[in-house]
Order: C-alpha cells, then sequence, then structure tokens
C-alpha cells in the first residue's frame, strides 16, 4: 500500500487492475504490470502502462520539462516581454514622486533586503499596495501575474489574503498601525525595465517575497519565499483554507514512502529547526548536500520527489518552470538530495529540504511565533536556485559578454 497526495489529503491507494481510463481524473498513482507510475499535478496525463519500470523513469525525466499546462499556453509571449511591458505599464501609472520612491539602482541593497516578518518589525522600501489607487493596483496585479502560472498567481494572492485574515484574528483591525494586512505589501524596482540592460523587480511583505531578475530576454525568478499563518484555517468562514497545503502533503507523502534505512539517511536530527536555513539575509548558508541522495529513491519514490519539486517550479509561468527544469536536469538529478529533520507530525515541528546544485527548497511547519508547544499550524518555504538567485549566474554572463568583466 502506497500513500499519496490527493487533493489536500492523503489516502492510501490499493493497487489497480489495470491502467485508468484516459477519461479518468488525473493526479492518482497508477498501477499497471508492476510500474507505479504518478501523473505530475498540472500536466497532461501520462500514460506509462506496459513500461519498464526504468524506461518509465527515464521518460518521465526526460519529458518533465515539456509537461506544462495546456490552458496557460494559449499565451505565447515569452515571459521576459510579459514582465517588462507589466512592469513599464505600473510605473507609467504612477505619479512622478510615486515612481522616485519605487525604483532603485541595480546594485541597492534594497535588492536583497527582503524578510519575511511583518512591516511593523522590518521596515519595508518602495511603494506599498495601501498607496495605491483602485487603477494602480490593478496595474500591479497585471505585473505579479506576469511572471506566474495561476497556481503560483493565486498561491501568492492567498498569503497577502491570509494575512488580512490574520489582522481579525489578531484583534489589530481596530488598530492605527496594525502589524497585518493586504496594504502591507511593497513592490520595488532594482533598475528600469529595459531590453539590454539588467534589472528587476520585488514583492515584498509578511510571508512573501517574489524576486524577478531580468537580463535581456532572460529571466531569473529566485528567491521566492511563501509562508502562510494559520497554514490552515480552523475558524470562521475561511475554515479549512490552506495555502500552501499541496507543499506540505507531498513532502510527507515522500517522507511516509521511505523504507526505514532511508528515513535513517534522510533525517538529519530528531528535532527541526525554528526556521528555514537559507531565510532572508542567509543565501549561502547551505553548502554541503546532507540527506538521501536521489538515486536511493525507488521508482515510485522517485515520482513523488518530482512531483514535489513540481509544485514549486510551476508556480512560475510555462516558459520560466521549463528553464528552471532544464537547469535542473543539466547539473544531474543523481546530485540532488532529500532530507527531513523533526517526527512526522502532525502535532511536532517537522521540516523537509531538496538540495541540488541549482535547486533549493526549504520547507518548515512550526509554533506560532514565540511558542514552542501547542499546535503546528506555521509555515515558511524558500524555494532558491543557488547558482542563479537574484540572477547572478544571468548577470556574470552578461558582465563576460558584454565588459569583459567576471563577476566574483
Amino acid at each position: 500500500m502506497v500513500q499519496i497526495q490527493d487533493q489536500r489529503r492523503l489516502h492510501p491507494v490499493e493497487p489497480s487492475p489495470s491502467c485508468p481510463r484516459e477519461d479518468d481524473a488525473p493526479g492518482f498513482l497508477a498501477r499497471c504490470n508492476e510500474v507505479t507510475i504518478l501523473s505530475l499535478p498540472h500536466t497532461p496525463y501520462m500514460k506509462f502502462c506496459r513500461v519498464p519500470v526504468a524506461a518509465a523513469i527515464s521518460g518521465a525525466l526526460l519529458l518533465l520539462p515539456a509537461l506544462l499546462p495546456a490552458a496557460e499556453s494559449v499565451d505565447t509571449a515569452p515571459s521576459a516581454s510579459r514582465i517588462r511591458s507589466a512592469a513599464t505599464a505600473f510605473l507609467d501609472s504612477l505619479t512622478s514622486d510615486q515612481r522616485k520612491q519605487a525604483v532603485f539602482p541595480l546594485d541597492d541593497p534594497e535588492r536583497k533586503d527582503w524578510s519575511n516578518l511583518p512591516h511593523t518589525i522590518h521596515p519595508r522600501k518602495g511603494i506599498s499596495l495601501g498607496e495605491l489607487s483602485p487603477a494602480q493596483r490593478i496595474r500591479a496585479h497585471q505585473l505579479i501575474q506576469a511572471g506566474l502560472s495561476s497556481q503560483g498567481y493565486l498561491k501568492t494572492s492567498g498569503i497577502m489574503q491570509l494575512d488580512e485574515v490574520l489582522l481579525h484574528l489578531s484583534g489589530q483591525d481596530k488598530s492605527e498601525k496594525p502589524m497585518f494586512g493586504l496594504r502591507y505589501y511593497w513592490l520595488s524596482f532594482l533598475g528600469e525595465p529595459s531590453t539590454n540592460k539588467p534589472w528587476g523587480w520585488q514583492l515584498d511583505g509578511h510571508h512573501l517575497a517574489l524576486n524577478f531578475s531580468l537580463v535581456r530576454e532572460e529571466v531569473a525568478m529566485t528567491p521566492t519565499f511563501m509562508g502562510a499563518d494559520p497554514h490552515e484555517v480552523r475558524d470562521g468562514l475561511h475554515a479549512g483554507w490552506r495555502v500552501l497545503g499541496a507543499e506540505d502533503d507531498k513532502g510527507l507523502a515522500l517522507m511516509n514512502s521511505l523504507r526505514p534505512e532511508q528515513r535513517k539517511k534522510a533525517l538529519l536530527n530528531a528535532a527541526a529547526p525554528g526556521d528555514v536555513i537559507t531565510g532572508p539575509g542567509r543565501d549561502k548558508s547551505l553548502q554541503k548536500f546532507e540527506g538521501l541522495p536521489f538515486g536511493e529513491l525507488d521508482d515510485a519514490q522517485k515520482m513523488l520527489l518530482l512531483s514535489l519539486v513540481d509544485e514549486y517550479v510551476h508556480n512560475y509561468r510555462p516558459d520560466l518552470a521549463t528553464q528552471q527544469l532544464d537547469r535542473i536536469n543539466r547539473s544531474g538529478w543523481d546530485k540532488v538530495y532529500f532530507a527531513w529533520a523533526g517526527p512526522l507530525g502532525p502535532t511536532e515541528a517537522y521540516y523537509y529540504r531538496v538540495h541540488g546544485p541549482t535547486v533549493l527548497i526549504e520547507f518548515d511547519n512550526n509554533h506560532a511565533p514565540g511558542r514552542t508547544d501547542g499546535p503546528i499550524n506555521h509555515i515558511h518555504s524558500v524555494f532558491r536556485d543557488p547558482q542563479n538567485d537574484y540572477g547572478e549566474d544571468l548577470l556574470r554572463k552578461h558582465l563576460q559578454e558584454n565588459h569583459g568583466q567576471k563577476k566574483p
């Protein structure tokens, strides 16, 4: 019996005597002639029945970058062009004073000064959603959507809306300067939108940081921070809402699938760390690969890991997701490791990590701030490309090609 994530909950799935029909809902585990295949989320239905296991896994690795959402392929404009146009339209909607407030030099410290903390603890620069008119907010959301897939945009807008829920749950909705709320997310630009000069933009607020860096027609999308407090809303009209439920469920599904000897190798510590390790200001904190290597997973477990990575990568538009998966493929899945810290929950904090040369995912489900007991219902996650955060790889190539310089 294998446990697999179905929507928001884990369910035991028994082997099926035959392949599912084409009109069956995708996303379930299909076991056909000893071959276990997971239909990846947001991808066309995968029929690998009667295919040898090794060939199935090999084929999945090769096909993964191409398995993209059909509904989103209608708009074929490259993401760099979309982002540049949306950024220009947003900046043009600002007053001259607002524009000065929003735009910084490319090398300004603001580029890396994002945080997951509320604005009352970590003040932000740039221009906040609360300072914009309705028309300007529409332009802001068009910019946010320009680099994200539908799932990525729903998570992003959900995190911001969840902060509004937290505002009411905290009883601060009557405060003159509340800690939480949808108003307190800031947009900042590093350089001006350009077709030939490096530039970027950032969305920064409580539990959310998006960083897009552009060099000509190339885009880097990391680091991305997403968090949720509460992870699952348990009261009121929003009860049951889990903005980052898939990230949680898929990590648990993979850990639950490991055999005892694999768990021993994956386990970093009996207790989870207090937070993700490569959070804001800690870009290079993890230099060593630890845990269980990809090559020691069985076929079904490999598909679970691919599905987990897919959940993070496909927060971006299809061409950007393909680009990031290509980078992971080129650096080699055999260099990717899965690691865990803490028990398997649900009452104690736990943490997982996926780490390779061009991918770093950290996820932490912990206690409420300031507490070390009680229910765990507070998520932090970060997605990074260790070689290309803030477009460092793109900038390095740009300097070498255009100025004969080597960026350290």
